[in-house]
């Protein structure tokens, strides 16, 4: 493998259908990814981890060999972006699986330069969400019982470490980027998913809705997230309450 292709994006593709298979490889590949593309399931679940991709493009009716949805499995045991391919006409189908937590869905049949720019979409995500990291004045945010390491990106309610995927964890950061305030699901959606985000909103409940049975696992006594009905998410007070902003945020308590 040659340096230029060890610097390209990976795509994972998991598609039944050979045709529809073959079309999305060698437009992809067209595009400048480095894909590889598993015949079945099980093979899939395996290059998930060893091919390290950064998107993973997997056809909504494949199923796992344990029987679940495939992009559903891949979805809880991974932190890529996940495409869904729906079939001629599934609407709801492409629904459901945004509705399920996939970062976008497309149907058949395909067009491949829409397929290769929605992926490219994908990939600018974090380099938008980093710029806003960057500015951060601590590598830090303690917020009372909640703490996130913008570096580690780790999160942390009390003594428990929570572990969270790339979208779980860019949610709660952007909350806690703004503690006293509403975030509405077109700001959370602007901020994680990019100005050009087509699906439906309510990817950011399904996230959040993951994020927030992590942290009542982690301390049930403790709410973190806080639904503003038709308006959009905040923390909550058992976190609010608690804090101390000059310290949350880096600063000195006389700054």
């Amino acid at each position: 493998m040659d340096q230029e292709t060890n610097l390209a994006p990976r795509i994972l593709i998991a598609v039944a259908d050979p045709d529809l298979r073959r079309v999305a490889v060698a437009g992809l590949r067209a595009a400048g990814f480095c894909v590889s593309a598993p015949t079945d399931a099980e093979a899939a679940l395996m290059l998930a981890q060893s091919f390290s991709p950064d998107i993973l493009v997997v056809d909504s009716r494949l199923k796992s060999p344990h029987g679940r949805p495939l992009f559903e499995e891949l979805r809880d045991s991974s932190e890529q972006y996940m495409m869904c391919i729906a079939g001629e006409g599934e609407h709801r189908v492409r629904a459901a699986v945004l509705h399920s937590g996939a970062d976008d869905a497309v149907s058949a049949p395909l067009h491949t330069d829409e397929l290769a720019a929605r992926c490219h979409a994908m990939l600018r995500r974090p380099r938008q969400l980093q710029q806003r990291i960057e500015g951060a004045t601590s590598s830090s945010l303690v917020l009372g019982p909640l703490t996130i390491d913008l570096g580690r990106r780790e999160v942390r309610v009390g003594d428990e470490e929570v572990q969270t995927t790339r979208i779980e964890f860019s949610l709660l950061e952007q909350l806690c980027r703004r503690p006293t305030e509403v975030c509405t699901r077109d700001e959370l959606l602007d901020a994680v998913w990019g100005p050009r985000w087509v699906g439906d909103s309510h990817v950011v409940d399904v996230h959040l809705s993951n994020l927030r049975r992590k942290l009542d696992k982690a301390a049930p006594d403790t709410k973190v997230i806080h639904t503003v009905r038709g308006v959009g998410f905040r923390l909550a007070n058992d976190v609010t309450d608690a804090i101390e902003i000059p310290t949350a945020f880096g600063l000195s308590a006389s700054a």
